[in-house]
């Protein structure tokens, strides 16, 4: 009976997220491929195109959904241009690593930067983490679970979840 339940689950959320897909437009769906991509050089996920495509089996209200959204309106170009800018700088550095006038100090610098600009999109990155954790309730972080199952991403309810 688990089994049939877990499998009907599954299958229920793989339909939403097709219909939750087939409401953007190929401008917004091609900028959350990209997203995707540009998460890449990261280490912390971006889980809020996640939480946002899955608000309605999270149980999010308008609300919590608001709160998310403006998150989002205030800080998506910037954290894409930092990430943007990762990316070309990681090009630089690549071929600054072979070349012959290049010198050790200024790969240094070049990496300096880099690590520089992933603490910027970290420092976005637990913005928003910090957004969710006080926007989901119980409710909304054990949905979040099975949205995340569904991504292939294996975590556990967050501990202080987990004692209420």
């Amino acid at each position: 009976m688990k089994r049939t339940t877990f499998i009907f689950t599954i299958l229920w959320l793989a339909v939403f997220r097709m219909n939750a897909f087939a409401g953007l437009s190929q401008e917004q769906l091609e900028l959350e491929q990209y997203v995707d991509r540009l998460d890449k050089v990261n280490y912390l996920p971006t889980l809020l195109p996640i939480i946002i495509e899955n608000s309605d089996v999270i149980g999010l209200t308008d609300e919590q959904v608001g709160k998310l959204l403006e998150w989002r309106k205030n800080n998506r170009q910037d954290v894409i241009a930092a990430m943007n800018e990762i990316v070309r700088k990681r090009s630089e550095i690549r071929q600054a690593a072979l070349s012959l006038n290049v010198s050790s100090a200024r790969i240094e610098q070049m990496q300096s930067e880099i690590f520089r600009l992933q603490r910027k999109v970290l420092d976005y990155k637990l913005s928003c983490r910090d957004t969710v954790i006080k926007t989901f309730n119980q409710q909304n972080w054990e949905s979040f679970l099975f949205v995340l199952a569904d991504e292939g991403i294996d975590v556990e309810l967050p501990t202080m979840m987990a004692t209420k």
